[in-house]
């Protein structure tokens, strides 16, 4: 069935290659766009701007790269579609800052951390240390899964609370979709084909991407853009056979509408929905008991790093709904403009009755489910800003949010097996749990130019947000389910432009990020207090060639009740406990170099490297026992390395040929607050590339690429108890070879 489909999608990739409907470039800026277009080569206003030039809006404005003083990774549309990034996960391949650990079932901001520092815990009272932002719009729990018809996105680096809305204590991950172009009709069809098995490839992925843009008139234009996203794999279940499916389809629609040179109307909505079997990418068996052994045997598994197999005849199918729209206004008021962003977005996820370890027969099991959860979010931004290029330049705005998760009661029951039969040691139906978290925000940020070449910048946000808990049936006056806080956050620095290509700077920041309530399996609510870094940086940013771009600082950030959780396998019952807390003193310090953007006409390459100590304070104990003062914290590898580039060559006046590298070195990453060997992954390298030939006018392009070309098995997570060893692989696990197809209209 699914090699018929690959064969049909191919098919229609092939009719669409010799189709010779005039193509149009879909990176094209708009006229009276409000944000540029995927930071490549948009030109600024300044009469000596070159071609060269990135521009992105990490400061709510546009702006060339090289003059705004944080440490930025920018990628492409060109780059993410190269590194095939197509999710938030995939994030983790263009920065060497960022990491992405998505939690089981669970969507909290992604799970980002950016140099180390990020939401260690994934109880729906949890927000992300590293905010998602799409067109403007902060994602809270409730962000996208899926990048498609992606323009540019932004890695910002360190506290970003002072323009930035909920909470981005560690940092943000900017995303500009494509704005609608009114002055010509314009379409595409993009797909990437594997197949499980074939040309050894671990699993199946076929993903179409498509778009259409639609002038409505001079003024206004319409673009919708869509995806099916189709995976088989990589776990495999041996009781029913063949692999788990992953199934995500999605559409996006935004309306443009520039009535006048003062006003600007942005209308955006999307909508996506999935389904996952088997439980989805979950837990195997890296080594397993005496007593497990046998079953696994049974069933055909050998436990071991990679493993992929599950043998269960249950099947607790998830159900995925995530939708939501914006609209923004902009009027230029002389002498500033006046921006409000009215949001709302929500998700829902529903599963049915399944197992922890995923195989029929263990000697003790975990029962979970049905369950059901939902997240909405609703956010109001209102801001001004002053014209750029002033002596005073200025962003002051307003920022209301209220997100709330309800979780139905989500029954567990552990099971033993003795020579009698099954008996059941734990039932228990849970409990319906809704979470409010109200914030209300006033932010600003002012740059002074008090010389041509020296600049200084002072920031600050005040933030009031009330967090609550009502928790049926545990009694709320035994368990605090209730946390108000305020703070005031800032920030100040000072840049120096030393030419038009090279600028130094220099800040310090205090972020804030709220506290949650966390709610660990069958346990009383546990309430952890915010988040406070205290972030300190320095850097160089130049435009080297021709127009390639060098970012490079130094940082230090020692965070204050830094929020973390510790997860097991309780021994002798098989019920995954996540126990959460506040930690003293995190520190995270180091350097960074990136360098992206266009080498040569034919070459562009984006890559960095990162050394990022980031370590657990004195006197910290393990939940085993062991001595972790300074030792390096938990899914934070100190060292990593990120390479991606491509090289194009003319064959004829009609054909060039293309090919493409990227790869990722990483350091020892450690998943537990143990010292146990057996849950960390060694220092690893992973390799892909893609080759193939595209027209002259780029308008078609066929190639063929690979991912992980030599199978290195990262996990997401390793779990440990007693003498098992659990881990939780994704796609980025597995070698995946296949097609690539695209052709504009």
């Amino acid at each position: 069935m699914k090699k018929a489909l690959i064969a049909g999608l191919t098919s229609v990739s092939i009719f669409a290659l010799g189709t010779t409907a005039s193509a149009q470039d879909m990176s094209t800026t708009a006229p009276g766009a409000t944000s540029p277009q995927e930071g490549s080569t948009a030109t600024p206003t300044d009469s000596d701007a070159t071609a060269g030039d990135i521009v992105v809006t990490a400061q709510r404005r546009k702006e060339r790269v090289t003059t705004v003083p944080i440490s930025i990774t920018v990628a492409s549309q060109a780059q993410l579609e190269r590194q095939q990034v197509n999710t938030i996960t995939d994030l983790s391949r263009i920065a060497p800052s960022l990491e992405i650990n998505s939690a089981p079932n669970q969507n909290t901001g992604g799970g980002g951390s950016i140099r180390g520092v990020g939401t260690q815990t994934f109880s729906a009272g949890a927000t992300p240390s590293v905010g998602i932002v799409v067109d403007q719009v902060s994602q809270g729990n409730a962000n996208i899964s899926d990048l498609f018809d992606v323009a540019r996105i932004e890695v910002l680096k360190g506290p970003q609370g002072t323009l930035f809305g909920l909470t981005t204590s560690a940092g943000v991950i900017n995303i500009a979709t494509n704005a609608p172009d009114p002055s010509s009709f314009s379409a595409r069809v993009r797909t990437e084909l594997s197949d499980a098995g074939t040309a050894g490839s671990e699993f199946g992925n076929q993903i179409v991407q498509g778009l259409v843009n639609i002038p409505v008139d001079a003024n206004s234009a319409l673009r919708v853009s869509g995806l099916a996203n189709l995976r088989q794999g990589p776990n495999r279940n041996l009781a029913q056979g063949g692999y788990n499916d992953s199934n995500r389809y999605g559409v996006r629609a935004r309306y443009m509408w520039s009535p006048s040179d003062a006003l600007s109307v942005n209308v955006i909505g999307d909508y996506t929905r999935g389904t996952v079997s088997y439980g989805g990418d979950f837990f195997t068996f890296v080594r397993a008991t005496v007593a497990d052994t046998q079953a696994l045997t049974r069933c055909g598994i050998t436990p071991g790093v990679g493993n992929k197999d599950i043998c269960t005849t249950l099947n607790p199918e998830q159900k995925t709904q995530n939708f939501g729209g914006s609209l923004q206004v902009d009027y230029q008021a002389e002498p500033f403009t006046v921006t409000s962003i009215s949001a709302f977005r929500r998700t829902t996820l529903s599963a049915g009755v399944g197992t922890i370890n995923r195989v029929d027969g263990l000697a003790t099991q975990l029962y979970t489910g049905p369950t059901k959860g939902d997240t909405s979010l609703i956010t109001q931004e209102l801001r001004i800003s002053s014209p750029a290029n002033e002596t005073f330049e200025y962003t002051w705005g307003l920022f209301l949010s209220n997100q709330r998760t309800v979780q139905q009661p989500e029954r567990f029951r552990i099971t033993v097996a003795l020579p009698f039969g099954t008996i059941p040691v734990v039932d228990s139906p849970g409990a319906l749990n809704n979470i409010t978290d109200e914030s209300m925000a006033v932010f600003g940020q002012t740059t002074i130019h008090a010389t041509k070449q020296l600049s200084l910048l002072v920031g600050g946000r005040y933030t009031a947000a009330k967090l609550s808990l009502d928790n049926t049936p545990v009694d709320a006056a035994l368990n605090p389910s209730r946390l108000n806080s305020e703070k005031f956050s800032y920030k100040l620095g000072a840049q120096y432009q030393f030419t038009r290509a090279t600028m130094a700077y220099a800040f310090a920041a205090r972020g804030f990020k709220g506290g949650q309530i966390a709610l660990p399996n069958g346990l009383p609510p546990i309430v952890l207090q915010p988040e406070i870094p205290m972030s300190y940086e320095a850097g160089i940013k130049s435009t080297l060639l021709r127009g390639w771009v060098l970012d490079l600082s130094a940082f230090y950030s020692e965070i204050g009740n830094f929020q973390t959780q510790n997860c097991l396998v309780a021994a002798g019952s098989a019920q995954l406990v996540c126990l959460q807390s506040n930690i003293d003193g995190v520190k995270s310090r180091g350097a960074e170099l990136n360098l992206f953007g266009q080498v040569t006409r034919n070459l562009s390459v984006n890559t960095g490297f990162i050394y990022a100590k980031t370590t657990y304070p004195d006197g910290f104990s393990g939940s085993d026992s062991s001595d972790l003062t300074g030792k390096q914290l938990a899914f934070s590898p100190r060292y990593k390395f990120t390479f991606s580039g491509e090289y194009e060559q003319p064959l004829t006046d009609v054909f060039s040929a293309f090919i493409a590298g990227d790869a990722i070195w990483k350091s020892k990453i450690r998943y537990e607050q143990t010292s146990n060997p057996d849950t960390q992954f060694k220092q690893h390298w992973l390799i892909g590339g893609r080759l193939g030939v595209r027209t002259a006018d780029e308008r078609y392009s066929l190639g063929i690429f690979a991912r992980n070309l030599f199978n290195q098995h990262e996990p997401s997570l390793f779990l440990a108890s007693g003498g098992s060893v659990l881990g939780l692989y994704g796609p980025q696990s597995y070698r995946q070879v296949g097609l690539q197809l695209d052709a504009k209209f």
